[in-house]
């Protein structure tokens, strides 16, 4: 897998831009919101979270609510700056659509500062791939979140989040900068 650089972020940012009337962007402060204000999230939160996160997707959501509990417990879990582990995203992953990609942005909106978005532009810019091939491996996705935690505490980072921020006009976490940054750059 490829490893995300610094130097190669630097130069990502000269052509990152903003459309202003993106709903994806203008939608992101929204979501965000919603979980800061849920101390603990139950079923509701749940299903409502579940059901705008796709909006975001090309695909009718098929939420699986048999195990529950564990789910709110994983998702809760996720609340607290804990990092999942590979099994607790694979149950993610196949109660909410079948998909790591849905799983991913929901653990994005609901701790920000620590989950990235995942998706096939994401992973194909990281592992420098053409194709989706490993897009639902829980450890991918890990190894994918294990990086960019590390490269937002590099000491040139700072430079380049405060420049997305400004662009963006509102705030966003260092991790959200980096994988919108990672977002924009694929080609």
């Amino acid at each position: 897998m490829r490893h995300l650089k610094i130097e190669n972020l630097k130069k990502e940012i000269e052509s990152f831009k903003v459309d202003e009337e993106n709903s994806y962007l203008n939608s992101y402060q929204e979501f965000i919101q919603y979980f800061r204000k849920t101390p603990k999230i139950e079923k509701h939160h749940l299903i409502i979270s579940s059901h705008f996160i796709y909006g975001w997707m090309p695909t009718i959501l098929k939420l699986k609510l048999n195990n529950l509990e564990e789910v709110l417990q994983i998702l809760n879990k996720a609340k607290t700056d804990k990092i999942l582990n590979s099994k607790e995203l694979e149950k993610l992953r196949i109660s909410i659509n079948n998909s790591l990609v849905g799983s991913s942005k929901l653990l994005h909106f609901i701790n920000p500062e620590i989950y990235p978005i995942w998706d096939s532009k994401i992973l194909k810019y990281w592992s420098g791939n053409k194709t989706s091939y490993g897009i639902q491996k829980p450890e991918n996705y890990l190894e994918f979140t294990n990086q960019v935690n590390e490269t937002v505490q590099h000491k040139e980072f700072p430079e380049i989040h405060n420049k997305i921020n400004e662009l963006l006009k509102y705030d966003v976490s260092s991790v959200r900068a980096l994988e919108l940054l990672i977002f924009q750059s694929y080609k």
